[in-house]
Formats: structure tokens, sequence, C-alpha cells
């Protein structure tokens, strides 16, 4: 039969189909378990003082799995290593051993040899015999006693024994993979395919756009060639005295009202931002716009003459009075002082006089 399965109840004592031995029942553990020993179990030990090791065994210790049995030593079992050379140390093993011919387990003392470098022995595993190293013992030249540092734990060494383990531990992929590429090479074909649509009418949009950019870059520039041609530089004064009459016609004019009567002379006159710092100057010889105010901030007023004052001295502006008009005065300032923004005259008694 092609198929098994495990376990059904026969329906009587012919129902062949439905009959197992020990061999159907191993194989029943096999696609889930690796072999080794239970996590744990079956630790070699020396007491110390003789030539004794401990293997540990019991109730619920001393379990293995091999060669699809479930071996279990019920009981710690001492074992006795044989006299050590006085001369030569050797390497012995304590091995778990499963034999199919006489179809039982069993816990020995596998003797290496002496040499003064001596070797673990080797160990049988056939179809008919499977042997576990649990540790290695050092016995030492002239040793009459055995001690834990002689003992060396093997049953973590997954090449002599190992410890039992699932058979999921390390999944194989290849199944999945095989059907994984098939699919992602179709897939990727597919891609290649709309990327190279993509390339080639992104390639034509880009051209498309650099041909028309250019030639709408090639008019601008003919166009300011034109402009420029003949008189470049009165044709660039020209656009500049437009852009000045364009801010002056928003900026804030301060008008200059020149009232000095005794004084010709051209006045300097500084306008100074004390909110940003920046200033202006202008030689003030007549009434009319000596300034013109692009930002907002409070202004101060100084003139370069001891003898001449501006009023108001300070102006505020903000941006809402942009394209707007304030006028200050230039007045001889002899007998005269600022009084907060304003002018005052000192007045003498007549009896001073």
């Amino acid at each position: 039969m092609a198929v098994r399965g495990f376990f059904y109840n026969a329906t009587d004592l012919n129902d062949k189909e439905h009959m197992y031995n020990g061999q159907d029942m191993n194989e029943d553990k096999a696609p889930f378990y690796k072999e080794g020993v239970a996590y744990g179990h079956l630790q070699v030990t020396a007491p110390g003082g003789t030539m004794e090791v401990t293997v540990d065994g019991g109730t619920r210790t001393g379990y293995a799995y091999i060669n699809l049995h479930t071996i279990h030593n019920t009981a710690p079992l001492t074992l006795t290593l044989s006299q050590a050379s006085g001369t030569l140390p050797r390497i012995d093993r304590i091995v778990l051993r499963n034999d199919e011919t006489e179809r039982k387990p069993s816990i020995y003392v596998l003797e290496g040899a002496f040499s003064s470098n001596p070797q673990a022995p080797e160990l049988v595993n056939n179809d008919v015999i499977q042997e576990k190293s649990l540790a290695r013992v050092y016995v030492a030249a002239g040793a009459v006693e055995i001690t834990q540092a002689d003992i060396t734990d093997e049953r973590p060494d997954k090449t002599v024994c190992g410890f039992i383990g699932s058979q999921f531990e390390e999944l194989d992929f290849s199944q999945w993979s095989a059907q994984f590429n098939k699919w992602f090479s179709s897939e990727k074909k597919a891609v290649e395919k709309d990327h190279a649509a993509f390339i080639k009418e992104y390639t034509a949009m880009v051209q498309q756009f650099q041909t028309e950019r250019t030639a709408q870059w090639d008019e601008w520039f003919a166009a300011k060639q034109e402009q420029l041609a003949g008189d470049v530089a009165g044709k660039l004064q020209l656009q500049i005295d437009g852009l000045r009459t364009k801010v002056h016609n928003m900026a804030h004019k301060v008008n200059v009202d020149y009232l000095l009567e005794t004084i010709q002379a051209a006045v300097t006159v500084t306008l100074t931002n004390i909110t940003t710092g920046t200033a202006q100057t202008a030689a003030i010889t007549e009434s009319g716009i000596g300034f013109y105010i692009t930002e907002a901030g409070d202004y101060t007023l100084e003139t370069n003459m001891e003898s001449v004052m501006v009023t108001p001295k300070r102006l505020s502006i903000d941006y809402m009075d942009l394209m707007h008009t304030t006028t200050v005065s230039l007045r001889e300032g002899t007998n005269m002082a600022y009084i907060g923004n304003y002018m005052g005259t000192y007045l003498l008694k007549e009896s001073e006089v």
C-alpha cells in the first residue's frame, strides 16, 4: 500500500492492514524529532576519590532518542574506568549505544589508547549499531581517581551526540522558492516591458519640454537683444528711471519747507530710521520733496548746522502711510530749542534787556 496512516483500530484479528509492529511505532515519530539525548539528561559526573563516573538517570530523566528508538536510563548508572598507565595518558568515552541485532541499548566505557598525544576513540555508527558520546574522560598517567575536571561534556556536540530537537528547526523553502521565482520572473518581464514603455514616453515628454522652453528662451532673448540694440546705456537708464519713478510714486514722501531767511547755503539733512539703522541724506536749497521712505519705522531728522533746526524732529511711519506725504520745516534756530518734537524760543524779560 503506497499511502499509510498511523494508527487505526483493527476490526478483528484478521485485519492485517491495521496490525502494527515496533518499527511502525518508531516510524511514527521520525518526521518530528532529531535523534540525540534529551536536554539536561544523561549527564556524566565524577564523585571523586575513585576511578568511577556516574551517568544520570531516573523516572523523569535519562532519556534519549536514537535510530527511532526511545531509550530510558531509569536509574543513575555507575561505571568504573580501567587502571591508568604509569607513564602515558589516555582518553576514554562514556557511550550510549543502540544495537539493532541485540535489540537493546546500553551505556558503557569506550576505552582509548595510551599515548603521549592521546585521542578520543572512534564511535561506531552503521545500520546495526549507533553510538552517541555522552562525555570524554581524560585519564592522566598514574591517575588513581577521576575528578569532574577530567570530564568533557559532549552531549551538546552534534557531530558525536547532540540533543533531541524538532525536525522543523530548519525549514526547507526550496519548493516555495521555486514557485516564487517562477512568479517573480513572469512579473519581472511584465514590469520591464512597462518600464521600457514609460522610459520611451518620458524621454519624448522631456524632449518636447526642452524644445518648447528653448523656443521660449530664444524668443525672450531676441526681444531683449532688440531692446538693448543701439544706445544700450541710454535704454538701461530709461528703464532704471522708470523703476525709480514707480518706487517714488509708492513711497512715503517727506516734503521739506525751506524757511530760512538769513542763511542762503544748502543745508544737509540726515533722515535716520532708528528701527533699522538705515539713513538718507539730502542737500536742501529750496522747498520740495527731500526724501522717499519705503520702509516702516521711527525716524529722526538732523541738520549739519547748529543754527538750523528741523521740525518736527521725529517721524513714525508704518506701511499704511506709504504713498502719503509728511511736511517738515527748516528754521533758523537762534534763541530756539527743541521742546519734545517741536521748537520753542527763549524770551527775555524786559528788565533783562
